[in-house]
């Protein structure tokens, strides 16, 4: 559920005058609505990451009414806002009305039911952004599958692959499946080191961390010029494909806090835990990446239950981070994520 606000400005105001005052509020060119047929329409965002504030950009807009002549100036955010992006766009409406005059006009009359609620702390707020992310990487490969189903039974090579199993090497269905193992580690370790920076940022302990981590001169450079945090510069020192190593990283920040815990317990009564399941994923991809070693049992539907697998992992992981700390459980509004993980 989008919330919109529009500021309908007096006449005499332009669309230059109104773009210049939201930049001072921080918005940013986005280009323009031409896509929509709108040249003259500018397009500019808001997306504050100081403290994880934001989740959702808001989504600002500057062109002419027809209706009432005059200049206009809309805000968009999507149902992921958090508390900050809610309060930025009303903000907006308040300071073009207080700038310029005018009317204005917000769903809910005055937002009402579209406030997200108050703030989470900002070491959670990290923690809830990097599952957004993992969100958005399985999106990304659950779309790319949808609109690529293979079907096996028009292999030519179907008949061959009885005879000499190794050309299901030659496979389309298996050489997909194969290659996007790797994929789907990058996207565990996305995760895993986007919520060890989150937790990082915030911790009592980042002092004693920090001091056994060398930091290159090009990182630092990064750090002064404000395109790297202390924080992302030290995860790029540590690993985040070993699961041994992803606890240890975990418990230097809390020894309290045992990550890779609800993986150990058991799942749909398998023999094998899910930590053995993704201890599994990740050396099947360094199989592939370092020997060019093929699963020639690894077809789609193996594939389909790995991404399943991987899902679940991580939501339980999640879920153990924000029990630790009393968190509030917020998962992405997303089909990826199952209802229990249990």
């Amino acid at each position: 559920m989008s919330y919109e606000t529009t500021n309908y400005l007096p006449k005499g105001v332009t669309i230059r005058q109104a773009a210049e005052f939201a930049a001072l509020l921080g918005y940013k060119r986005n280009g323009s609505y031409s896509h929509l047929g709108q040249p003259k329409t500018l397009s500019m965002i808001f997306f504050d990451e100081t403290d994880y504030r934001s989740w959702e950009t808001v989504e600002l807009s500057i062109g002419i009414s027809k209706d009432k002549a005059c200049i206009y100036v809309g805000t968009r955010t999507r149902v992921g806002r958090s508390h900050y992006d809610f309060a930025m766009q009303n903000r907006t409406v308040r300071e073009f009305k207080k700038r310029f005059g005018g009317t204005s006009y917000r769903d809910g009359g005055n937002g009402e039911g579209y406030d997200p609620g108050p703030p989470p702390p900002p070491a959670a707020s990290g923690c809830y952004l990097a599952i957004c992310r993992l969100d958005w990487n399985l999106t990304r490969i659950h779309h790319y599958l949808i609109f690529n189903k293979i079907n096996n039974d028009d292999s030519p090579l179907k008949s061959m692959e009885t005879i000499w199993p190794v050309m299901r090497e030659l496979n389309h269905d298996v050489f997909l499946s194969n290659t996007l193992v790797a994929y789907l580690v990058g996207t565990m370790e996305d995760y895993f080191k986007s919520t060890y920076i989150s937790l990082l940022k915030y911790s009592d302990r980042k002092s004693n961390i920090l001091r056994g981590i060398r930091l290159s001169g090009e990182q630092l450079s990064q750090i002064s010029a404000g395109h790297l945090t202390v924080e992302q510069a030290a995860a790029e020192h540590l690993p985040f494909q070993r699961l041994s190593a992803i606890g240890r990283h975990f418990a230097d920040i809390d020894q309290n806090l045992d990550i890779l815990g609800p993986l150990k317990r058991p799942y749909r009564r398998r023999k094998e835990t899910l930590l053995e399941t993704l201890e599994a994923l990740i050396t099947r991809r360094h199989a592939l990446i370092h020997g060019m070693d093929f699963d020639i049992a690894l077809d789609r539907k193996r594939l389909d239950q790995l991404i399943h697998d991987l899902t679940v992992s991580i939501s339980r992981v999640y879920e153990g981070v924000t029990r630790r700390y009393n968190w509030q459980c917020k998962m992405p509004i997303s089909s990826n994520f199952p209802s229990a993980t249990k």
